[in-house]
C-alpha cells in the first residue's frame, strides 16, 4: 500500500495545482513573470531591481505565477520519485507510471510556453488538458491498485461504449472550458438560458475556433471581438448539454442493468454533474464570481474523477456478462 499512498498524496497535489492554475488564470497573474522558469531572473520573486516601480511588475501577481510553478515542481519531483519506486519494487516499472513521466516533461513545456507565446489559447487550454490528464492516469493507477471488486452487470458490451462516449463528451467539454476561459469568453453571455435574448445567437464558428493566430500576439484580456466571443460561449453552453445528456443515459443505464455498487457510484456522478452544471450556471448570472469560477475549474476535475471511477467498475474488472 506504500505506492498507493504515493498516489493518493500526489493526487491531491495534482488537484491543488488544477485549482491554483485557476486561480492564477481568473486573477490575471498568468504573465506576472514575463520569463520562464524564472521570475525577472529570479527564483524568488521578491527584491527585484530595476522593476519594483515599473508598470509591469506586480508583486502579488508574480508570488501567485511562481508558486504555481514551485507546487508544480514539486508535483514532477514526486512523479519522478513514484516512477523510481515503481522500478525498485517488486512489482517492476509499469505502464502507467512509465506514461507519467513524459506526460509531466510535455506539461512543463506546455508552462514555458504559456509565458513565452503570451497566453496563447491553444497552449494555456493543452496546459490545463495536461494536468487533467496527469490526474486521471495517477487515478486509474490508484484504482487500479485499490484492486477494487468487480460490478455484475447486464449489457456490459452497451455499458463501456455509452460510458466511453460520455466521458469523451466530457473531455471535449473540459477543453471547451479551458479555451472559454483563455479567450476571455466567460461573461460573453450575461443571461441564461438565453443569450443575449435569444436562444441562438449569431454563430461564428470558424473565427471562434481558429487554433493558431501566429506568434508575438499578447493574448493577455483576448484579441477577439463581442460577436466571437459569443460564439465560444455558446458552444460551451450547447456541448455542456450534449454532456449531460449522454452522461445522463449513462447513469441510467447503470441502474437499470448494474448492481448496487454500480448504482451508488452513479449518485456520486450525478452529483458531480449537478454542481458543475450549478457553478457553470452561477458564474453567468453572477458575473463570474473569483471563488465560483474557481470551483467550476476544480469541479471539472472531481467530475472526470467520479466518471473514471464509475468507468473502471465496468471496464476493467471483466463483470460477469449476464447478457
Amino acid at each position: 500500500m506504500t505506492q498507493a499512498r504515493i498516489k493518493i498524496s500526489l493526487i491531491i497535489l495534482t488537484l491543488i495545482v488544477i485549482v491554483f492554475g485557476a486561480y492564477v488564470r481568473l486573477t490575471d497573474a498568468g504573465l506576472g513573470c514575463p520569463d520562464w522558469p524564472g521570475c525577472y531572473g529570479q527564483l524568488v520573486p521578491s527584491g527585484i531591481s530595476g522593476y519594483e516601480d515599473s508598470d509591469e511588475y506586480d508583486a502579488g501577481k508574480a508570488w501567485r505565477e511562481m508558486i504555481h510553478r514551485y507546487l508544480a515542481g514539486f508535483l514532477g519531483i514526486g512523479i519522478f520519485g513514484l516512477a523510481l519506486y515503481s522500478l525498485r519494487s517488486c512489482n517492476g516499472f509499469r505502464s502507467l507510471e512509465l506514461a507519467l513521466v513524459p506526460l509531466v516533461v510535455f506539461q512543463s513545456i506546455l508552462g514555458m510556453f504559456t509565458v513565452t507565446l503570451l497566453l496563447k489559447p491553444l497552449v494555456v487550454s493543452l496546459h490545463l488538458m495536461g494536468g487533467l490528464t496527469i490526474l486521471c492516469v495517477l487515478w486509474w493507477s490508484l484504482l487500479r491498485d485499490l484492486d477494487l471488486k468487480g460490478s455484475v452487470i447486464k449489457k456490459s458490451g452497451l455499458l463501456k461504449k455509452v460510458g466511453w462516449l460520455a466521458f469523451s463528451a466530457l473531455v471535449v467539454q473540459i477543453f471547451l472550458g479551458g479555451w472559454t476561459s483563455t479567450n476571455y469568453a466567460a461573461l460573453a453571455c450575461t443571461d441564461f438560458p438565453t443569450c443575449h435574448g435569444s436562444l441562438m445567437p449569431p454563430i461564428h464558428f470558424r473565427e471562434a475556433f481558429t487554433l493558431w493566430r501566429g506568434l508575438g500576439i499578447n493574448y493577455e484580456y483576448g484579441v477577439l471581438d463581442s460577436a466571437i466571443r459569443t460564439t465560444i460561449h455558446y458552444v460551451h453552453r450547447l456541448w455542456a448539454l450534449v454532456t449531460v445528456i449522454l452522461a445522463a443515459t449513462f447513469l441510467v443505464s447503470s441502474v437499470l442493468f448494474g448492481d448496487r455498487r454500480l448504482k451508488i457510484s452513479s449518485s456520486f456522478v450525478f452529483v458531480a454533474i449537478s454542481v458543475q452544471v450549478g457553478l457553470g450556471i452561477s458564474n453567468v448570472l453572477y458575473g463570474l464570481p473569483l471563488g465560483v469560477a474557481v470551483a467550476h475549474n476544480g469541479g471539472a476535475a472531481v467530475l472526470a474523477l467520479a466518471m473514471l471511477t464509475h468507468l473502471y467498475l465496468i471496464v476493467l474488472k471483466r463483470p460477469r456478462n449476464e447478457s
